[in-house]
């Protein structure tokens, strides 16, 4: 299936967009690194895009930039947003029934993932809720999960949280080494904004954590880039010209994702 888990070396940080604007920052910014651009959806903001021209921009802005963009729907709990997805052409999807007993999370995921592999299309599922609150995935659960689903991506929870954290979040891994040894599917962390460095650059040197969730720190930026044109008096009402704070935003953001692209470079050691 030649998505962006084509080529088995590659690892990506993903970010959350929410505009053609945000989109359009991202890949600027993973362009400048020469990698591919993996931008993520989140069901709130999936609802009021303009689908069609969001897939479309993401396409042909990426390839004038040399790079391939790629779309994921995140978190999804609704099989008909999934197959909208599937049919305005994002390139995988997640299906979210984490919050559900073990058997039905596998039962729905299955259904997703027949209905998305016979469209070429790469499905990404949860084990262990990973929302506001720390969590770590019950490591038999993830075993029976991999073996009784042939999903793309797999999520697990092993200490991170959605948002900012309050405090420093201690991370599992142990449990995520183990899962390792004992899974072949790659693997997604989610909750990556407010991680430390030195932790995201240990992440990476697991060839199978494939995808680094951001989706907080892609909003900071943008509410930095705000902040910062206040201050610089852009608001002010005579001669103000949007133009300029589009272009804070612009920088903000892509200055954000580039640092990414940094620890990617700096922590991907694979031979």
């Amino acid at each position: 299936m030649n998505k962006y888990l084509n080529q088995s070396s590659k690892q990506y940080f993903a970010f959350n967009i929410w505009s053609i604007e945000s989109a359009k920052a991202v890949i600027d910014g993973c362009a400048n690194y020469g990698n591919d651009a993996l931008l993520q959806t989140s069901m709130k903001a999936y609802g009021k895009l303009d689908k069609k021209e969001l897939r479309q921009f993401v396409t042909s802005y990426s390839a004038k930039r040399g790079i391939k963009g790629y779309l994921h729907l995140d978190h999804c709990k609704e099989m008909s947003a999934i197959k909208e997805a599937i049919d305005f052409g994002w390139d995988s999807v997640m299906i979210d029934a984490s919050d559900r007993p073990l058997y039905q999370n596998i039962e729905q995921t299955n259904h997703v993932v027949d209905y998305a592999h016979e469209r070429g299309v790469l499905v990404e599922a949860e084990i262990g809720q990973i929302n506001g609150e720390t969590g770590v995935a019950s490591y038999e659960d993830v075993c029976l999960f991999a073996e009784q689903t042939d999903v793309d991506l797999l999520a697990v929870a092993i200490g991170t949280a959605h948002g900012l954290y309050h405090g420093t979040p201690i991370l599992d891994f142990d449990l995520l080494e183990r899962v390792i040894g004992s899974v072949q599917t790659p693997l997604v962390i989610h909750g990556g904004t407010g991680l430390e460095d030195d932790v995201f650059l240990k992440l990476l040197r697991y060839e199978q954590v494939k995808k680094i969730n951001i989706s907080t720190d892609v909003k900071m930026s943008y509410r930095e880039a705000i902040r910062k044109a206040m201050e610089d008096e852009l608001f002010q009402i005579e001669g103000f010209d949007p133009l300029k704070v589009v272009d804070y935003i612009q920088t903000e953001i892509r200055t954000m994702v580039e640092y990414k692209q940094e620890l990617l470079k700096r922590g991907i050691v694979h031979e």
